[in-house]
């Protein structure tokens, strides 16, 4: 197997930015509060599977103008070098050799100290003379302390260029309340991910081709929480049963394709002794 600490030889396709789904919802309350936000440094995505945390980010930088990157990270990722060879191939492909310095000293034999890479890093970033946007997708995945010192360093005295937006199933192990009292951070959360009972409605209507009222779409939403990825596989069961208003009340039993994606994106993705015991 090739090394992928090699940064020529990097996995090109996790740098690629997800495309939005032909059956999303323009959400422009959370993509105006992004926009917002830009100003801050750093933006945090955080909610449980399936609140459309990555489809969100990922439609509103189709319409932000600033330049962006992106990395969807995974288990392989928690290791220093390799987190790092992923982070400067992803800014270079929109800012060519801008950190030559940093990709030097990472595919170095010994890393050098982490104060070494940060202060490298951070100088070649600050260099950037256009303002851009660097998404870190996933980012639960990564457990590797070094690289969350690498982040938090980077972000106490970040560079003026950059902002970066971190999506992932629960908080990073970074010093969060930290960044919010220096109101360094954006936070979208649960909360703010969960369908109103409009956009249900809308959702809805692209899904099972009907309109809907506003009493049924509030009912339908109070039922999934605002749950997209619920809300969406409650009704591709439901799809071919008939009146929608008589399998309301069912939705809370007729759960097939959901309990798949909760074992498959939830449940199996836990440690073994909580898996058990649940």
């Amino acid at each position: 197997m090739a090394d992928e600490t090699d940064i020529g030889i990097i996995l090109r396709t996790k740098l690629h930015r997800p495309p939005a789904p032909s059956d999303y919802v323009h959400r422009p309350r959370l993509s105006e509060y992004l926009d917002q936000q830009l100003e801050r440094p750093l933006a945090l995505v955080s909610a449980p599977a399936g609140y459309g945390k990555s489809t969100l980010v990922s439609c509103w930088l189709d319409r932000c103008d600033s330049p962006n990157a992106w990395i969807s990270l995974d288990e392989n990722d928690n290791d220093l070098r390799q987190f790092l060879s992923y982070f400067l191939a992803a800014v270079e492909t929109v800012f060519p050799n801008s950190v030559k310095e940093t990709m030097t000293l990472v595919n170095a034999p010994t890393l050098p100290p982490l104060s070494t890479l940060v202060g490298t890093l951070a100088n070649e970033l600050d260099m950037i003379e256009e303002d851009f946007i660097l998404v870190l997708d996933d980012i639960h995945t990564v457990r590797e302390k070094s690289v969350h010192h690498l982040l938090y360093d980077l972000l106490r005295h970040p560079p003026r260029p950059m902002h970066m937006v971190l999506i992932g199933r629960r908080d990073p192990l970074l010093n969060i309340a930290a960044f919010r009292a220096r109101s360094q951070l954006a936070e979208v959360r649960l909360q703010d991910l969960r369908f109103t009972a409009g956009e249900t409605a809308t959702y809805l209507k692209q899904i099972l081709n009907r309109q809907f009222d506003e009493d049924l779409a509030t009912a339908w939403s109070e039922k999934t929480e605002g749950w997209v990825t619920g809300l969406r596989l409650a009704a591709l069961s439901m799809q071919h049963r008939g009146d929608i208003k008589n399998i309301l009340p069912e939705l809370k039993g007729s759960t097939q394709y959901v309990m798949e994606y909760l074992f498959n994106e939830v449940l199996s993705h836990q440690p073994p002794d909580l898996r058990d015991f649940l």
